[in-house]
């Protein structure tokens, strides 16, 4: 104790600032402070900046862990006392579910930046609307209600309401990825012919839900600047990440529908068009790079060699679509200034490779023929981007200047 006095006694005679109580709130450094006012003068945000939290990202670890604790216990003691003697009963599983969610959503608005509560709060709506769903399911003929789109479509709409009912972000995630999972099931039960091939409807249902999904994330990275000038971009961010997320899963299951395993499984599934995706998503690239190439000002020839190359390079790779979507998430990454979104992308190329070349859909030979090319393109455009510019002028200084 004498130490930590002394030690404390020490910094004040050196001028140091003199540590902040438990209980008051930090307040955010100079820099942040001048940033919120020059955004709030802007009308970007409104109101007071964040305090900032002191609390380190293992504090932080351990509180939504015991968070999560809790919330297991307390849902093993329902379950305990509850499910006991309703568990025939679908109406009180769905009225408990109900509850569970009520709950959460009353924790989320009591204790929001709380993250052991927020963690309990989670684990809470999860559980509720998995028990919400299951006795909604029972209630409606079991089985038979499963395999209609209807249920889904239902489901869907659920998740929607409680994106918009509950504020938080990782909540807001989940209950978006949640609705488009949903909305892939319908769709694959509706192109469904039959029990024979639910591996080929769902192929065809990514197919066109994949580059749906990139090309809203896609719409959402382009207007990101004017959703935060109308205070929307909190509301529409998770959203976006959901749908980056789920059009990179469902470019790499289509990509990778042909795996061998199909031999043993459902050899029918090979019929797959992954060349409709790969196409879909190139048109996707192309296009963003004609509008990145606009935005940044570039000149009529780099604007034309840059989109030409991408353009090359889709083409070739459209036998493997995760590959190109992933291309097109590191592009969007790079524009948002996004280290998740760059981490998604890149991993998803990686993968892509190896689904590709694990796929049925073509020879080994054609395949090592199309990755060289393509390198080969890439290789050639970086050397040419590289080259140095000539020297620029007063008026090209100038005219640099005022943009």
């Amino acid at each position: 104790m004498r130490l930590h006095r002394g030690h404390a006694q020490t910094s004040l005679a050196n001028g140091e600032p003199r540590y902040r109580e438990q209980d008051e709130p930090a307040r955010p450094a100079a820099a942040a402070q001048a940033l919120w006012r020059k955004l709030a003068a802007e009308g970007a945000v409104e109101g007071q900046p964040p305090a900032d939290t002191d609390a380190p990202w293992s504090v932080r670890l351990l509180t939504g862990l015991a968070g999560w604790l809790g919330a297991v216990f307390f849902q093993l003691f329902l379950l305990g006392t509850v499910f006991v003697a309703a568990r025939e009963n679908s109406g009180a599983i769905l009225v408990c579910g109900l509850a569970l969610i009520a709950l959460a959503a009353l924790l989320y608005r009591r204790r929001a930046g709380h993250t052991g509560f927020e963690q309990f709060a989670l684990a809470s709506s999860l559980t509720g609307q998995g028990l919400a769903f299951y006795a909604a399911a029972d209630l409606l003929g079991r089985a038979r209600a499963v395999e209609t789109a209807a249920f889904w479509c239902g489901i869907a709409a659920c998740e929607m309401l409680l994106y918009a009912a509950i504020g938080n972000r990782l909540h807001r995630l989940l209950c978006a990825l949640a609705a488009m999972v949903s909305i892939a099931i319908a769709l694959t039960i509706a192109i469904a012919m039959g029990p024979a091939t639910p591996w080929q409807a769902m192929g065809w249902a990514l197919v066109w839900l994949a580059p749906l999904a990139a090309l809203k994330a896609t719409l959402y990275a382009s207007a990101e600047g004017r959703l935060a000038a109308l205070g929307r971009h909190h509301w529409l961010a998770p959203a976006a990440d959901a749908l980056l997320l789920c059009s990179l899963l469902g470019a790499l299951i289509v990509t990778g529908i042909g795996h061998p395993l199909g031999l043993f499984t459902e050899p029918a599934a090979r019929g797959v068009p992954h060349w409709l995706a790969g196409a879909l998503f190139a048109v996707l690239l192309v296009g963003f790079g004609i509008v990145e190439t606009a935005r940044l000002q570039r000149s009529p020839r780099r604007r034309a060699a840059i989109c030409g190359v991408l353009a090359l390079c889709a083409a070739l790779m459209a036998g493997a679509p995760a590959v190109v979507a992933g291309v097109l998430a590191a592009g969007l990454a790079l524009r948002r200034a996004s280290v998740a979104w760059l981490g998604l992308g890149l991993a998803t190329i990686g993968l892509g490779f190896i689904w590709y070349y694990s796929a049925l859909h073509w020879t080994l030979a054609i395949k090592s023929a199309t990755l060289v090319a393509a390198g080969i393109v890439v290789l050639f455009a970086r050397a040419w981007l590289a080259r140095p510019g000539p020297p620029l002028g007063t008026a090209d200084v100038a005219e640099e200047g005022s943009r």
